[in-house]
């Protein structure tokens, strides 16, 4: 009885609501159909085309009203589509950025916002684990469009330096909304690009494995390199700035380019000395034949740069000390209008400064040799005792460490400078998306052209095939 009583209450509430819409239905569309058979009646003898403009004068209420009740549908169906959706702009302010490149002239390449590197510092920044998430997905809600073109151009390609940005909050990330997840994102590109592109910083760089099977005397040698490095480097930025520090010491450009000197000065030399000292070699017969060839080769060298030398220096003597001396030409003043004798080189001028040049090679050639012969005689008169190989090892540690340490702290200073240099190179405007935005007015513009052409398309159709037909 109960389950009967139930179906009941539905069948009469079901038909109720049947009728109450059948009644709306008829007291809206009841008019309307009276005004088109009265179109029909009072212009018989009219065209169909004059017919649908009367029918769409006289419905103009009816029909405004349709088009607004559609259009306020349709703008919230898109306002909820686009809320959890937001944007920002992009804008590359750096001279390079008009020709495609990177600040350090390395080509630049938008889609690396969208890269999973970029994408899983994002989420670090937002708490978030990237196991959690579909990062295949949460790379696709990202979407990247130029706004504006400028630099390069032709017919067939433009170069933007301004982005739009989107992204679309994906249905797994809750504890996040979408206008914080897209700021965490232009954060995370901004930071891996002036670390990446801001500067060439890769003498900075320091690799230990670089010592891995190499010689104790060659140890210091890569070191000095790496150490006058770092020291161009740094003197270059003290002429940038001698005060800047990264706020979290004093360190300066200024100090750290002094413990660079230190280090090459003190350290490097000491351990030099004493591998020199001690004669000690990973392998001797090796490192000795090296050192041989290598003299053979700068011997060759030099005898070939003395070669050039005595050549132009005994062409110059054959020619007499007056064809020598400066050539003086007649020269005009344009601006004064004058004759002036002018100054000039002669050839021989050339060939004497190429002579000064190959001997000057040739000098520092014979140095190198000679500072391989004393090496040869050190490392033939000591000996490999283990004592002297520990603290040889212990000391290429030490340096090490050190070197590794400094180098951080180089980087760490560098780091924040350049940022304080650069931070205008790419600038990001998040921008909320505001209502009117969301609620697509261009769509709804599109969507009210259509349905009025609709409405004249359907009167057209009920005068031209269901009322009383076309004017003969």
């Amino acid at each position: 009885m109960e389950f009967n009583t139930r179906r009941l209450y539905d069948f009469v509430r079901k038909n109720k609501l049947a009728k109450f819409l059948d009644n709306i239905f008829n007291r809206f569309f009841s008019p309307i159909e009276k005004t088109l058979n009265d179109i029909d009646i009072n212009y018989a003898d009219h065209s169909v085309i004059k017919k649908t403009l009367i029918g769409l004068f006289n419905l103009r209420g009816a029909i405004v009203f349709l088009i607004l009740l559609v259009l306020v549908c349709a703008a919230g169906i898109f306002a909820a589509m686009n809320a959890g959706e937001s944007s920002a702009q992009m804008n590359l302010n750096y001279e390079e950025s008009a020709k495609g490149l990177n600040p350090n002239s390395t080509r630049f390449n938008i889609y690396e916002i969208k890269s999973p590197e970029v994408v899983e510092k994002m989420l670090y920044y937002c708490g978030i684990e990237p196991e959690d998430v579909d990062m295949d997905n949460l790379i696709d809600s990202i979407t990247v469009k130029p706004t504006n073109s400028k630099g390069f151009n032709s017919d067939d390609y433009y170069i933007a330096t301004s982005y739009k940005i989107s992204l679309k909050k994906p249905a797994d990330i809750k504890t996040v909304n979408v206008r914080e997840l897209l700021t965490f994102l232009c954060k995370a590109y901004t930071d891996i690009f002036y670390d990446r592109y801001a500067e060439n910083r890769s003498v900075l760089t320091f690799d230990v494995e670089e010592f891995d099977d190499l010689e104790f005397l060659l140890v210091a040698d890569l070191l000095d390199v790496k150490a006058q490095q770092q020291s161009k480097y740094l003197n270059t930025r003290v002429k940038q700035s001698k005060t800047f520090t990264d706020g979290s010491s004093d360190e300066t450009f200024k100090s750290l380019a002094e413990k660079v000197e230190d280090f090459k000065n003190y350290d490097i030399e000491s351990y030099r000395s004493y591998v020199l000292q001690t004669g000690i070699a990973s392998d001797k017969a090796h490192f000795n034949g090296v050192l041989s060839y290598s003299n053979l080769m700068n011997r060759v060298k030099y005898d070939k740069d003395m070669a050039s030398y005595n050549v132009r220096y005994d062409g110059i003597a054959l020619y007499n000390e007056a064809m020598i001396s400066i050539v003086m030409i007649p020269t005009i003043d344009r601006e004064k209008s004058n004759y002036y004798m002018s100054k000039t080189k002669t050839g021989m001028d050339y060939m004497a400064k190429q002579a000064d040049n190959y001997l000057a090679t040739a000098q520092e050639t014979a140095k190198t040799i000679q500072t391989n012969n004393d090496v040869l005689a050190k490392m033939q008169a000591g000996e490999n005792k283990s004592e002297n190989i520990k603290k040889a090892q212990k000391m290429i540690e030490d340096m090490q460490n050190k070197f590794t340490e400094l180098g951080k702290q180089i980087a760490l200073v560098d780091k924040a400078y350049i940022k304080y240099k650069t931070k205008d190179y790419v600038t990001f405007q998040v921008r909320a998306m505001s209502l009117m935005r969301r609620i697509r007015p261009d769509m709804l513009a599109i969507i009210a052209i259509l349905l009025a052409a609709s409405a004249f398309a359907g009167l057209w159709i009920r005068f031209r095939y269901l009322g009383g037909g076309e004017k003969n």
